[in-house]
């Protein structure tokens, strides 16, 4: 270890999308020492997992990149179900399906409305293209660290491209370039790849970055609580092992992402005093919002059964491949508050390419959930109530995506390309459908013999596995769809945010000021997607990394 270990100015708690990009800005600076602290396996260069690195989302339904035991309760009086959370370097950037989308201009108005003072889209628009290396329009965007590029039109799947053409004709447009001024339509995806995953991890804590004397690296190293001299924060306490550490620093990032990061800051006494005293937690700051305002998005998926013409050869590993994102129209929605994307393949096995799948999203939520603590005793998960369709607009706007999505399938130009269609349950299809050691082989084997059995057999056996899923349409006969049915397949996808809200210093339910440094306390931070005032119409990598440059850059400033 470095000297910057022992006595760190700054100490960055998480390795995540936010965390990874703040130490390595940080650290440029060789008069500034860093401790960068990762609760997971760091994945440094030459040492990242084919399952990570490939870009095939394989990572995703590997259990050794996640917070073991979490779990969330989704809708108002439904008991908890898993709750899968990163815990390895690049955090959500190491395990997500790559989607490298950066909301609408009218989300950081919005939040501009709602107090955090200069993150209007004037000011994010230029991090955003300074972090960005897009390599298909590098005149737009600076060589910056983070890798964008697209799938051509080429290598699309036949249904992919009669998706696009029947959207046309339906009057929506396709956009060239969907980070050239944004707007409502259908897209190829900007992904977070080049021939493998770009992880936060890949892209900030690069050799050169690595080799820095003033920047330290613990991983496997989990903060269990901040230290205090009075109103200032100090350091943090942490289990790495078997061993409990001190570490002292001048200032703390906490970069833990919207579950840990107030579950951190509530175990160390910064939160709502009363809900803090009932847990035996002495108050360093009565801080009445952490935890509160958890937004997240919901999707649900139509997996398809696809016609030997309209799939993937083997070596195509591409997952989201393109998208459509549109406005609902409905009073209290948002612009840009309907998504869809389409994926390629179901599996990074032979099987994976005789499916695929359209998942459609609520992305301009209103509901807002909590996360709050079961227990002070750092080894007991934070709980989360996500409150998903707890606001009855939401419902409304979740159930035209819904029967957008399967119009359009069944649309005859598109459907043509199918066996047939299914409405997929709550349960992540991608971790349905795969797996690893022993059970991965078996469900490979098992999904290739079921692809290749007679259509009947094929669809009994898979309607078996998916219920409360159910096939929605065999090739001749469509099954109705109930707005009920659409409502109960839909689930929370993997973008929390919104627990430790930028706001006005007048605003009971703000954490941070618009520089991210806590309420009521001297010496912290929070950079990570629980900032958001609300969340954005977009997938939240790239937010969550954009929000990881704006404090870094406020703190050499400062």
């Amino acid at each position: 270890m470095t000297d910057s270990t022992h006595s760190p100015d700054v100490i960055v708690i998480g390795g995540g999308s936010a965390g990874a990009a703040v130490a390595a800005r940080l650290s440029e600076d060789p008069a500034r020492r860093v401790l960068l602290i990762e609760a997971g396996a760091d994945t440094p260069p030459g040492q990242v997992p084919d399952d990570i690195k490939g870009i095939f989302p394989a990572a995703y339904f590997n259990s050794d990149y996640f917070w073991p035991n979490l779990e969330a309760v989704i809708r108002d009086g439904e008991v908890p179900t898993p709750f899968p959370q990163a815990r390895v370097m690049g955090g959500g950037s190491s395990v997500m399906g790559m989607l490298a989308v950066r909301g609408k201009p009218e989300d950081y108005e919005r939040w501009e409305a709602m107090g955090a003072t200069h993150w209007g889209w004037r000011d994010v628009l230029p991090a955003y293209q300074a972090m960005t290396n897009d390599l298909d329009a590098p005149t737009l965007n600076a060589a910056g660290p983070n890798i964008v590029k697209r799938i051509p039109r080429a290598r699309w799947p036949s249904y992919m491209h009669r998706v696009e053409e029947v959207l046309a004709t339906r009057g929506r447009r396709k956009v060239a370039d969907v980070y050239d001024g944004g707007g409502d339509g259908f897209f190829a995806a900007p992904l977070s790849q080049d021939d493998e995953r770009a992880t936060s991890a890949r892209c900030y804590l690069t050799d050169a970055v690595r080799a820095r004397p003033n920047l330290a690296i613990m991983a496997q190293t989990r903060a269990l609580r901040l230290t205090f001299a009075g109103a200032t924060v100090t350091g943090v306490v942490v289990q790495r092992g078997g061993e409990t550490l001190t570490l002292a620093a001048t200032e703390v990032v906490v970069s833990c992402g919207a579950v840990h990061s107030p579950a951190l800051l509530l175990r160390s006494g910064i939160g709502p005093a009363s809900d803090l005293r009932a847990l035996g937690i002495d108050v360093a700051a009565d801080c009445p919002g952490v935890g509160r305002n958890y937004q997240n998005h919901a999707q649900l998926h139509f997996a398809m059964t696809l016609k030997p013409g309209s799939q993937l050869p083997q070596s195509a590993q591409h997952y989201i491949m393109s998208a459509l994102q549109f406005s609902s129209g409905v009073d209290g929605g948002t612009p840009g508050d309907l998504f869809h994307y389409f994926t390629g393949r179901i599996s990074p096995k032979n099987f994976g390419r005789g499916m695929a799948m359209l998942a459609c999203a609520l992305y301009g939520p209103v509901s807002r959930g909590r996360v709050t603590l079961a227990a002070a005793d750092p080894a007991t998960p934070p709980r989360v109530e996500q409150r998903l369709f707890s606001d009855p607009v939401d419902v409304k706007r979740m159930v035209i995506a819904g029967r957008h999505a399967f119009g359009l399938l069944l649309d005859p130009a598109i459907r043509k390309c199918f066996e047939e269609i299914y409405l997929m349950p709550r349960q992540a299809p991608l971790r349905l459908i795969n797996g690893t050691g022993l059970i991965g082989a078996i469900k490979t084997a098992s999904a290739a013999a079921v692809l290749a059995a007679p259509a009947w057999l094929r669809r009994a056996i898979i309607g078996a596995a998916i219920k409360p899923g159910r096939l929605v349409f065999d090739g001749a006969t469509t099954y109705a769809l109930s707005d009920e049915d659409i409502v109960d397949a839909a689930g929370p996808m993997f973008h929390p945010t919104s627990t430790c809200a930028i706001g006005a210093a007048d605003n009971q339910l703000a954490v941070v000021d618009p520089e991210c440094r806590v309420y009521g306390v001297q010496g912290l931070r929070v950079a990570d997607a629980s900032v958001m005032p609300s969340i954005v119409s977009a997938n939240t990598n790239m937010a969550a990394i954009m929000i990881g440059e704006r404090v870094a850059e406020f703190m050499r400033r400062a």
